[in-house]
């Protein structure tokens, strides 16, 4: 090793100067950095308490570096200002990006940040005067101007365009619900009437609130962090205040009402206000719509106070709950002779929304709406028992909360999840697991849906979060460019979530056909590409995958499965970026022989099935290898076809072709940073797309006595997908 560095010193002639240099330039590079990322993080909505969190986050962070490269240093008995400067411009990327990146993405950037500025102190001394130093300080000075340019650039195209066309269907006869509706609109503000930061909570209140008492739902307001939290906000988990925003139909009511909360972000960021566009739109459609502050149980540099764990710790039970003690507020108020709202509130007609970690909690808010108690805690009684009707979740999270240790799990009501493909911080599909376990029971009009988005992202549906899902510096390892425009993102949002109120509040049962297929309202949505998928009480299903082991069996009983010259057949829990759907699938490969029989797989039952309009069923294709020798080349195709094949009992059999209907298409690869080093999670996910076959394409089948279902893979020679949710109706 010494040879090695005598070598390298003689070569690039760096004598003492030029170390000198080179410490200087380390030294300024970290102070650079660290002032700059410290003043990022503290300025934006500025508090005492953020800039001491990111003081102390920072103190950490280099203190920890300190004691590996001082242990360094003193092993190698360099310059000691080389190795604080390596130590200072260590310590602020490593305080910013560590956690945002994976770890081998961090050395990265701290190797490229180091060597540049050693290149320009070594080499400044003697530019103009050596060639070898001139180019040495140049390249140092490229180097370091290219990471500057690769963070600061919104990003680049998708490299790929993906190939699609929507389902073929019929389109729908309806006016476009994004369109504001008839009734003029007013606009009450509520809360405690003390709010600190926020007038319109304080001392401009319409309405003032009473406080309540969250402390045995909220855990993590202590210690440091604690202190800091209560500082800002001038209360703690004891004295929660009740606010909100309302747009109120004007009118004699009485009006159903839809409850919208925001999900995690910089508590001093305000979230509630980013849904304005939706409250005044339910409103002047005839719906009551609240946006619910829960600011205080966001995220803030000042949790640092309390180390990297500090803040609040798996707190969407409390977000659930509170949307419960503002339909509570909701109920006083209408009981109340002479008040603003004394029976205009229809809580038999209760829909909530909620935003990432708000989308976990209103399926929380909807669970404890029918307990007697707190799961966690008997002393805490509930007793709230409001009609809630539907849940729209917006690119939710899942399973922060778990009551017993295991997923909530929701019956009979009315559930519709959005994602977007483009999605900076909620990465994966994790809105899908809790659709999976959405099931009904006494519910004979309820649906569930999903819509996965191409090109949508993560805040825009949420006017104050914007188009980067995290802020500065995060943000710069963002790849911004491919994201849909933010009038196109949230004009879909206004188009389903007003479908929905129309559907499930206003009794319009024509505008199911909108999460059926939201291909019958391309006209709303615009010009943008989508997997949806759709499931409702009537279906009888004929196979879910989920009742044993035996791949001979179909959900049905009576049911048996049977296939011919698969390369690939297997039962499994799909596995998504983040983790499981909660529901299990048949994975079907096929890799035809040419000239051969096609293969196929089907099921066979012994009872003909009565069969009235549709076959449906979930598909997705993975991104796997389907041949027989894995370790041969593969490449995913961007498209797949085959045809579904019925027999009725008196053995007459018809197909239809997949493509009849649409195409199945790759599963959508998105790197949603500049780089994939940037992170460690997969490109895709299966994301399943619903398909309705009706019956009559069939030709002249019995249709009242249906002995089998099949797939026969006789169009494209390969392919590897996941076939699920087998049902009639």
């Amino acid at each position: 090793m010494r040879r090695l560095n005598s070598l390298i010193r003689r070569r690039l002639h760096i004598d003492p100067a030029s170390l000198a240099g080179a410490a200087r330039a380390l030294i300024a590079t970290g102070w650079i950095l660290a002032v700059t990322f410290l003043l990022l993080l503290a300025v934006p909505h500025f508090s005492i308490e953020r800039a001491l969190g990111s003081l102390a986050g920072f103190a950490i962070t280099v203190l920890a570096a300190a004691a590996a490269l001082v242990l360094v240093a003193v092993v190698r008995r360099g310059p000691i200002r080389l190795w604080w400067g390596s130590l200072l411009t260590a310590s602020a990327i490593s305080f910013v990006f560590a956690g945002a990146v994976p770890a081998l993405a961090v050395a990265g950037i701290v190797a490229v940040v180091l060597t540049g500025a050693v290149l320009v102190g070594a080499g400044a001394r003697r530019i103009g005067r050596s060639t070898l130093h001139t180019v040495i300080a140049v390249s140092g000075a490229v180097l370091l101007m290219a990471v500057a340019v690769f963070f600061l650039v919104a990003g680049w195209p998708d490299s790929a365009q993906r190939t699609w066309q929507p389902q073929q269907v019929s389109t729908l006869d309806l006016n476009d619900p994004a369109q504001a509706g008839p009734f003029e609109v007013s606009v009450i503000n509520y809360g405690s009437g003390d709010d600190r930061h926020r007038a319109r909570f304080g001392a401009h209140a319409d309405l003032v609130t009473e406080r309540v008492d969250g402390s045995k739902l909220v855990d993590g307001w202590s210690g440091a962090a604690g202190w800091a939290r209560t500082r800002y906000w001038g209360f703690d988990a004891e004295a929660l205040p009740l606010q909100g925003q309302v747009w109120m139909p004007e009118g004699d009511g009485p009006f159903p009402i839809v409850l919208m909360v925001h999900g995690n972000h910089d508590m001093e960021d305000f979230s509630d206000q980013g849904y304005a566009y939706l409250g005044e739109l339910f409103a002047s459609r005839g719906v009551i719509a609240v946006s619910v502050d829960e600011n205080f149980f966001n995220s803030s540099f000042a949790d640092l106070l309390g180390g990297f764990d500090g803040g609040l710790d798996t707190e969407n039970d409390a977000r659930g709950w509170l949307l419960l003690e503002h339909l509570r507020q909701f109920r006083r108020w209408n009981e109340t002779p002479g008040h603003v709202f004394t029976d205009k509130v229809d809580l038999d007609r209760v829909v909530l929304i909620g935003h990432s970690r708000g989308g976990e909690a209103v399926a929380e808010a909807t669970l404890f709406n029918r307990l007697p108690f707190y799961p966690d805690d008997g002393r805490v009684a509930f007793d709230y028992g409001f009609g809630i009707r539907g849940i729209i979740a917006i690119a939710p999270i899942d399973g922060q909360y778990n009551p017993r240790d295991r997923d909530t799990a929701l019956v009979d009501v009315n559930y519709f999840v959005i994602h977007g493909s483009h999605d900076g911080d909620v990465q994966s599909f994790a809105g899908a697991p809790q659709y999976s376990r959405v099931e009904f029971d006494r519910c004979g009009t309820c649906f569930k849906a999903g819509m996965y988005v191409v090109g949508a992202n993560h805040g825009q549906f949420n006017t104050v979060w914007g188009r980067t899902d995290a802020g500065p510096p995060w943000s710069w390892l963002l790849n911004l460019e491919p994201i849909m425009d933010a009038e196109a993102q949230r004009r879909i949002a206004k188009a389903a979530f007003s479908a929905f109120l129309e559907a499930v509040l206003l009794d319009r049962a024509e505008f199911r056909g909108f999460f059926e297929n939201p291909a019958s309202a391309r006209a709303w949505l615009g010009d943008v590409q989508f997997v949806n998928q759709y499931a409702d009480a009537q279906r009888v299903v004929i196979a879910d995958y989920e009742e044993d082991d035996d791949l001979s069996t179909a959900t049905r009983s009576g049911g048996h499965i049977t296939s011919h010259d698969l390369s690939r057949w297997r039962e499994v829990e799909v596995a998504l970026k983040w983790d499981d759907l909660d529901s299990a699938a048949v994975v079907i490969g096929w890799e035809r022989d040419e000239g051969g029989a096609a293969p196929e797989y089907r099921m066979v039952f012994d009872e003909p099935l009565p069969l009235s309009k549709h076959i449906e069923f979930a598909l997705a294709m993975s991104d796997g290898s389907p041949l027989e020798d894995e370790a041969a080349e593969w490449e995913t195709p961007a498209s797949l076809d085959f045809n579904v094949v019925l027999t009725d009992a008196s053995g007459h059999s018809a197909g239809v072709a997949l493509s009849s209907v649409q195409l199945l298409y790759a599963p959508v690869s998105v790197e949603t940073r500049k780089l994939g080093v940037l992170d460690d999670l997969d490109t895709s996910e299966p994301v399943f797309q619903h398909y309705a076959l009706p019956i009559a394409a069939f030709g002249a089948l019995d249709a009242t006595a249906l002995r089998s279902i099949g797939l026969r893979f006789d169009v494209s020679p390969v392919g590897l997908i996941y076939f699920d949710e087998v049902a009639i109706k």
